[in-house]
Parts: structure tokens; sequence; C-alpha cells
């Protein structure tokens, strides 16, 4: 019965402990509620590069990465610690303008910027947690070239 007890004990740790982990989102900031002017201020204070997401209301390929990579405990982790994530509807008016600028033609597309607001790499479509995670790495090494 002590057995069980502790089992079922540690169960129960281990449970609200794996729901604290996959709980974890990235920390995306939206057009809606703040300028990529303001944003790209914030990055240079922060010393941290921009991970720009691209996307639209319709788009599948947006709503899976919503569902799988950027619901990634390691990839939330990641993205916060190292990144001012900024989400970007294509469709409002602020964001068509950025989509011109920056040739944007697909769905979903991740645009990586320097502190200093320089275009340093773009990627389209949908990425698995660890690709996504080695590109961002990639991206960050290409800053120190």
């Amino acid at each position: 019965m002590i057995f069980l007890k502790k089992n079922i004990a540690f169960g129960l740790v281990f449970m609200a402990g794996l729901s604290q982990v996959s709980g974890q989102q990235m920390n995306f900031l939206k057009m809606q509620e703040i300028g990529f002017e303001d944003v790209l201020k914030r990055a240079k204070s922060e010393n941290k590069m921009v991970f720009m997401d691209v996307y639209a209301v319709w788009c599948g390929p947006c709503k899976i990465m919503d569902k799988t990579t950027f619901s990634d405990s390691l990839v939330a982790k990641k993205f916060n610690a190292e990144f001012i994530a900024y989400r970007v509807n294509a469709e409002d008016v602020p964001g068509r303008a950025l989509v011109q600028k920056y040739m944007v033609n697909a769905f979903p597309t991740y645009l990586f910027f320097s502190p200093d607001g320089e275009l340093v790499n773009r990627l389209e479509g949908v990425f698995p947690p660890k690709l996504l995670m080695d590109e961002a790495d990639y991206t960050k090494g290409l800053l120190k070239k």
C-alpha cells in the first residue's frame, strides 16, 4: 500500500511538471499591439534578433506551425530567451506594408532580423521543432561572421 501511494504521488508530481513544460508557448508580440519600429527598438536595447512570423488567418500550414512547432516547449524556451518573436498578419493594413517591403509571397514566411534591423535570413513553410531551432542557430551564426 505504501508503495502504491509513493508511485501515485510521484506520478502526480511528474504529470504536473509535464503540463508546465508542455504548456510553454512562444511569447509573440503581435502587430496589432506594437509596431515593427518599436519591436526593432526593443531588439536593439535587449541585443536580440527579431524572429518575424508572417501568416494569414486562412493559412493551413500556419495553423500546423501553431499547433506543433510554436507549441513545442523547447522551441518556446529557445525563442523566448534568444529572440524577440513578432507575429504579423499579412492581411492587416500594417502587415500588407511589411509583406510588400520584404516581398513575402508565401505563408508562413519567417524573417530573421539583426538587432539593428537588417534582414539576415528568411524561411518559408512548415518546420519541425528541431529544424526551426537549427535554422535559428544557423542564422545567429551569420551575424558573427
